[in-house]
């Protein structure tokens, strides 16, 4: 179990390892262009950028775990892994991309605030903003309605990361096993679940509770929200056959 763990974790790095390096090249090529443009039109000027690591982040850690599916999972079986082996591993690999992404992106982001002169950390809410005059470059991340810090933005993005791999990767064992009727049967239900929850007002109501008071405990309970949802993950997996 241990060998196959190991084995099932290095495929999965090295399947990784490509889209990762373009993912981020071409993310701190943003940046560094951000940068330029800012040097050379905004630094003394009132205008203002804004930039944010966790939305693409957010978006490609869901897109690898849905990919991972078709993708990872029927060469795993041929190669003669088990179901709870690719549990397991699947598992790891989650939360390592998301630890790995969040620290990568809040350690420049900290390194960008702390020595580039006209760059902060900003909170943005519509077009309000905390924006100083002099500084041009503002970075926003919703760990700004708690606290400042570098551990806390990688509690926040790490936790939202892996909460949407986990969904991700339960949308797409649907699509694999139950076809696009499946696949779209589940989004419907989630989104008639909303429509319904906005409609009679309860879901709007939990909502506002949450985020009038939000704290970092939110996000550690979406953490284990996460959890569950992979674990439920299992019941599709175990009889998951490989197609084609």
């Amino acid at each position: 179990m241990q060998r196959q763990l190991k084995a099932s974790l290095f495929y999965l790095s090295s399947e990784i390892r490509y889209t990762a390096i373009i993912f981020w090249a071409i993310i701190l090529s943003i940046l560094a262009f951000s940068l330029v443009l800012d040097i050379a039109f905004f630094k003394n000027s009132d205008g203002q950028m804004m930039f944010n690591f966790s939305f693409p982040l957010y978006i490609f850690s869901a897109i690898v775990a849905q990919q991972t599916v078709k993708g990872s999972i029927p060469y795993l079986i041929k190669m003669g892994s088990t179901r709870k082996n690719i549990f397991a591993s699947f598992s790891i690999y989650f939360f390592v991309i998301s630890l790995v992404n969040a620290f990568i992106a809040n350690t420049v982001h900290s390194l960008i605030v702390n020595f580039y002169p006209n760059s902060q950390s900003v909170v943005t809410l519509g077009s309000v903003s905390n924006t100083k005059s002099g500084e041009s470059l503002s970075f926003n991340h919703l760990a700004f309605f708690l606290e400042d810090t570098w551990m806390t933005r990688m509690v926040v993005d790490t936790t939202i990361m892996f909460f949407l791999m986990a969904f991700a990767f339960v949308l797409g064992l649907f699509f694999y096993r139950f076809g696009l009727l499946g696949g779209f049967s589940f989004i419907g239900i989630i989104v008639l679940f909303f429509i319904i929850g906005m409609a009679q007002g309860w879901l709007l109501d939990f909502f506002v509770y949450v985020f009038s008071d939000i704290t970092l405990l939110v996000f550690i309970q979406l953490f284990f929200v996460g959890l569950i949802i992979y674990f439920a993950s299992y019941v599709l997996l175990r009889r998951l056959t490989i197609q084609g």
